[in-house]
């Protein structure tokens, strides 16, 4: 399963976190608001990789095996997930972050090359158009699994492999993005 949405936002976060190296002669004060701004947007990376995957855990867990094709054709539950995002305010969350990059972008393009920040306000913004963009991709990813739950004739040992797929791209990802995070702090 495709997640590229994250898989985006965890490169232009990279590509900035490392460049941001150029950083170490500015003062510590700045420095720290930098590694607060882009720490930010790894938390909630962080926060929304988790919760998918602990949602896929729940289901993939052998209590869970004599409802796993009930469970999986449950994850087309798009106002479910609204409600989680507005709980957790990831949009806001991910909204605020995008405001501070932006006031900062002048000074990172004086030391990031332009195109990475632009390419990381760019997605960022991309990702805010629509209220609930967080909530639509976990959405989107789950509506496939749920349809294949509901098809006539489904091999139920088959789509726990595809759920155990994409819980395991999801986890990579977010290891992925602790690395990079961890990198940010040694880098700035």
């Amino acid at each position: 399963m495709d997640i590229k949405f994250f898989s985006d936002i965890l490169d232009a976060l990279g590509k900035v976190s490392t460049a941001l190296k150029a950083a170490a002669s500015l003062p510590k004060a700045e420095r720290d608001q930098y590694r607060q701004v882009i720490g930010q947007n790894y938390q909630l990376l962080d926060t929304t990789l988790s919760m998918i995957a602990i949602r896929l855990g729940d289901i993939l867990a052998p209590a869970n095996q004599a409802n796993f094709l009930n469970e999986v054709a449950n994850l087309d539950n798009y106002p479910e997930w609204i409600r989680i995002e507005r709980e957790f305010h990831l949009c806001l969350s991910l909204r605020a972050a995008l405001s501070e990059i932006k006031r900062f972008s002048g000074k990172l393009k004086a030391l990031v090359s332009v195109a990475e920040i632009d390419a990381l306000i760019d997605l960022m913004e991309g990702t805010t158009a629509v209220e609930s963009e967080v909530a639509e991709f976990i959405s989107a990813r789950f509506h496939d699994l749920s349809l294949a739950a509901r098809a006539p004739g489904v091999d139920p040992s088959k789509l726990s492999e595809e759920v155990r797929a994409f819980r395991a791209s999801v986890l990579n990802e977010r290891r992925r993005l602790i690395r990079d995070e961890s990198e940010l702090y040694l880098i700035v």
